[in-house]
C-alpha cells in the first residue's frame, strides 16, 4: 500500500553529511532521498545556514525546497516563499556589541557573510573560518559600515569565562533567542523564527498534516523541530538533549542512517 504524501526534513551537518572533516554526503542518503521523492514525498532542507551557505554538492542531490537561516528564508519548489529582514541600522548594532562583548561573530545573509575585520585581527579561528568562505568562492564582507552590510542571523563563539557573555545574551533577548550549541558557541535567531516555524509554515501551505511531517537532526539548534513533529528522528551521534527529544533513533549517516530510518517508516522500500 502506497504511504501517503509525506513531507521530511533534513538538518545538513552530521544528519546528511559526515562531520569527520571530509564532509561526506553518503550514496545510501542520496539514493533515500531521491526515492522517496519519487515516491511524492515532499523533501526539504531544514538548517541553520543562510542559502549562501548550503553547498553546491547538496544542493545537486535535489530537494523540493530549503528552509535556511532558522526559518528566516524560506524556498520551495524554485519560489521564494518567505525572507525575515533585519534593519541594517539594528544590524550595525548588534555588531558593534559583539565587538564590545568580545563575540566573535558570522553574520549570515541569504546572499553573503559578513564579520567584524577588527575582531578578526585578534584570533586565528576566526580568520581560518573566513578563509574558508572566501576559498569558497563566497561573497564576503569585512565591515560593519559597508553599505551591504545586514544579516538574516548570525553565529558566534567566545573564549571560556569571557565576563560579558550574560550582558550580552541579555542585551540579545529583546529581540532575539540565543541557541546554546555545542562548545563556547551561540546561534542567534529573530525571535519568532525557528527551525519548527519553518516546517509550520510550508506544513500549512501544503496541507499536510502533523502526522505526516518527519524531522531529522543530530545537534541543539534542532530541538525545536524535533519537539514539534510527532515523527522526530535522532541521528546515531547526537547531543543527549537530542536522543530525549526524538521519537525514533537511527544510526549515524556514515552507517546509512538516514536510509534504514526511511525504510523504518515507509518512506522508501
Amino acid at each position: 500500500m502506497k504511504k501517503e504524501r509525506c513531507m521530511l526534513f533534513f538538518d545538513i551537518d552530521g544528519t546528511l553529511i559526515t562531520t569527520d572533516g571530509k564532509r561526506t554526503f553518503p550514496e545510501s542518503a542520496k539514493r533515500a532521498l531521491r526515492e522517496a521523492r519519487e515516491r511524492g514525498h515532499l523533501v526539504y532542507i531544514n538548517t541553520g545556514r543562510v542559502m549562501a551557505n548550503v553547498d553546491d554538492f547538496i544542493r545537486e542531490v535535489g530537494f523540493d525546497g530549503y528552509v535556511c537561516g532558522c526559518g528566516t528564508y524560506i524556498v520551495s519548489e524554485g519560489e521564494v516563499m518567505l525572507h525575515h529582514r533585519i534593519p541594517q541600522e539594528r544590524c550595525r548594532e548588534i555588531a558593534y556589541k559583539c565587538r564590545e562583548c568580545h563575540m566573535m561573530a558570522i553574520f549570515e545573509h541569504t546572499d553573503h557573510t559578513g564579520y567584524d575585520s577588527v575582531l578578526a585581527g585578534e584570533d586565528t579561528g576566526y580568520q581560518e573560518i573566513l578563509h574558508y568562505f572566501k576559498s569558497m568562492g563566497r561573497h564576503v564582507i569585512e565591515s560593519i559600515e559597508d553599505p551591504e552590510f545586514c544579516f538574516d542571523k548570525f553565529a558566534c563563539w567566545y573564549e571560556e569565562g569571557n565576563p560579558k557573555l550574560q550582558e550580552f545574551i541579555d542585551y540579545m533577548s529583546e529581540d532575539f533567542t540565543c541557541i546554546q550549541r555545542e562548545g563556547n558557541f551561540l546561534e542567534v535567531v529573530p525571535h519568532g523564527f525557528s527551525k519548527a516555524t519553518g516546517i509550520q509554515f510550508l506544513m500549512e501551505k501544503y496541507d499536510i498534516p502533523l502526522e505526516r511531517i518527519y524531522a531529522f537532526g543530530d545537534s541543539n539548534n534542532d530541538l525545536d523541530m524535533l519537539r514539534y513533529v510527532q515523527n522526530s528522528i535522532a541521528m546515531g551521534v547526537c547531543t543527549e538533549e537530542v536522543a530525549e527529544a526524538a521519537s525514533y533513533r537511527t544510526d549515524t549517516v556514515e552507517q546509512d542512517g538516514i536510509e534504514k530510518a526511511m525504510r523504518h517508516f515507509g518512506m522508501i522500500e
